[in-house]
């Protein structure tokens, strides 16, 4: 059986729990007779013309398709998905499954795709050391967060106290944050209840950039992007080199997602730790985003192949013997960070139903609509109101057609 994917068995197991997860795997295999595999056949964004021209020929190249989150709305429209609700294999509570991927799966009644487990998007790294030299208690994000006060006045507070000119040439030395506008816009956006693309009751989806937790997310933005926080030198622009300024101690914080957690162990000399984005004032909870990609079976096997497929990913998915499914991924997050509260604190935080938010914005499909409004609000000088304008027309298009099918 072949996953359109990309994950080997390591020769050398990272721990205990790694182990324990390829010993089951081939347990189950031998137990079962079946094969897994999961190979990188194609790129990212050549996989839907992948699957669509193997299956149409009706020998698709793989059982399972992976898809990038930009390409679910065309999955899905294709008609090539298979409807997986149609099966008994699978328990739909289990809680591997990511509930949030799996509802944004879900068209009238037909599951289209499913996904395993939750990647949290674009969370606060924060560095301990130039915390306690602009003397701020190093753990003080992690207290903040767990009474509830970490909020966007108090983000505003702390960046204030984080920026500094240490040796009074008039140039700051350190800056509170590193800033990719598009990154920052679309967390805050998310982080004050508002979202790109909404889907009602109907199953019809809407724009809804211009409600007014949307705008007065934007305009936060705008009024802190007036400020002297953020660090952005000049041919330093892409997401990559803003990373290295955190790793570097050149800034105080980061907005980035989790997985980059990996990158700051192996690299970073500061201790850092890990924390949701701020509170806006329209939101009761911390907010975080939601980009996982989708598994999808094919609609040329019959109900029967199908049925044999999800049984084999289901136990190749599942949670070894003697570890407990709900808390089995803090056992791999914990060796990513230098602190536990990141993980017993943060992680778990954002893996609450309601903090990770629902936002059909990927269905808008790769380059279909200009998304960049944070890089226009920020080097442009643009306002809220006339980003939204300005790919309104873009926007409603690509809606008009996934509402027509």
């Amino acid at each position: 059986m072949l996953l359109l994917g990309s994950v080997k068995e390591p020769e050398v197991k990272a721990n205990g729990y790694d182990e324990a997860v390829w010993e089951y795997r081939h347990e189950m295999m031998d137990k079962h007779n079946f094969g897994f595999e999961e190979k990188s056949l194609v790129k990212w964004n050549t996989a839907l013309e992948e699957m669509s021209t193997t299956t149409l020929a009706g020998e698709p190249s793989a059982e399972i398709f992976r898809f990038h989150p930009s390409f679910i709305g065309q999955v899905i429209g294709s008609g090539l998905a298979a409807d997986l609700s149609k099966s008994t294999v699978i328990d739909w509570s289990k809680p591997k499954w990511n509930d949030v991927a799996i509802q944004m799966a879900t068209d009238d009644g037909a599951i289209y795709g499913l996904a395993v487990g939750f990647e949290p998007r674009k969370g606060v790294y924060f560095n301990k050391r130039l915390f306690e030299e602009a003397g701020l208690e190093p753990d003080l994000l992690y207290d903040l967060q767990a009474s509830g006060e970490w909020t966007w006045e108090k983000f505003e507070e702390i960046c204030e106290k984080l920026t500094r000119d240490i040796d009074n040439d008039g140039v700051n030395d350190i800056y509170a944050y590193a800033i990719q506008a598009n990154q920052f816009a679309e967390i805050a956006i998310l982080s004050n209840d508002g979202f790109y693309v909404g889907r009602d009751e109907d199953g019809t989806f809407y724009n809804n950039l211009g409600s007014p937790e949307s705008i007065e997310a934007l305009q936060w933005c705008v009024d802190l992007w007036q400020k002297d926080y953020d660090l952005f030198p000049a041919g330093e622009g892409n997401f990559a080199t803003q990373n290295v300024l955190f790793q570097d101690g050149k800034v105080a914080m980061h907005v980035a997602d989790e997985w980059e957690a990996m990158n700051y162990s192996k690299n970073m000399d500061d201790d850092f730790g890990f924390v949701c984005f701020p509170k806006g004032p329209k939101a009761t909870q911390y907010a975080v985003g939601q980009s996982d990609e989708l598994w999808v079976i094919p609609n040329s096997y019959t109900q029967k192949e199908i049925d044999d497929i999800l049984f084999a990913l289901d136990l190749w998915t599942d949670t070894p013997p003697d570890y407990d499914p709900n808390y089995a991924w803090m056992t791999s997050s914990y060796p990513l960070y230098r602190d536990v509260r990141a993980v017993d604190e943060t992680n778990v935080l954002m893996r609450e139903p309601g903090v990770q938010r629902v936002d059909y914005k990927n269905f808008l499909g790769s380059g279909k609509v200009d998304l960049n409004m944070g890089d226009k609000l920020y080097w442009n000088g643009a306002t809220p109101v006339e980003v939204i304008e300005a790919m309104e027309g873009q926007m409603n298009a690509v809606l008009n057609e996934l509402n027509a099918k």
